[in-house]
């Protein structure tokens, strides 16, 4: 993909989905305690369930919420975003369905509350496939900012992980498409 088309991309996300994403977190950063933040964390803001979370169900994310709370005190004191995303996975880790994407997503919102926020990109498979398709190697758990092509090294480390997540497919057509000129002018 070339660096003017991702540098449109950008332009796209920033002026589409960054004022949404940021509106979002500031819901968290504003409630009144940390009680209200694991709750919204797990259930979504004003209770209404995250598209991502649907598929964990009310059932997982109200177990995931209890879990939580028990452990206010340790994430009350979590100074990297890093540390509260282990601590939220080691509770939730025996919770059926609630995996790397719910893991991150309400560390995220948590973070927010906490203002932690995170310094890489944290892979999920939606993630994973838009670094694929922009060549950035996958190894790990995360990648560093610094490996991301320069036009998304101009967002935040959560905004990334967004941007990397909504245009997954755009990468991978817009590669293929370029893939398919250079054929055809071989022949």
């Amino acid at each position: 993909m070339s660096h003017q088309s991702l540098s449109t991309l950008v332009a796209i996300y920033r002026r589409k989905h960054g004022p949404e994403i940021v509106a979002y977190l500031d819901y968290f950063q504003k409630l009144g305690s940390l009680d209200e933040a694991i709750r919204f964390a797990c259930h979504g803001k004003d209770g209404q369930i995250h598209g991502h979370q649907h598929l964990v169900g009310k059932a997982k994310l109200e177990q995931a919420r209890r879990a939580l709370e028990k452990k206010a005190e340790e994430i009350k004191v979590c100074k990297f975003f890093d540390e509260l995303l282990v601590l939220v996975e080691d509770r939730t880790k025996s919770i059926d369905r609630f995996g790397v994407l719910a893991v991150y997503d309400t560390s995220l919102r948590l973070g927010a509350y906490l203002k932690l926020w995170p310094e890489v990109v944290y892979l999920h498979a939606g993630t994973r496939k838009g670094c694929k398709a922009l060549g950035v190697a996958t190894s790990g758990g995360t990648v560093s900012m610094e490996k991301l092509p320069q036009p998304v090294r101009a967002l935040e480390a959560y905004q990334a992980e967004d941007f990397l997540c909504i245009f997954k497919d755009e990468f991978q057509a817009t590669s293929e498409k370029a893939v398919g000129r250079r054929k055809k002018g071989c022949s």
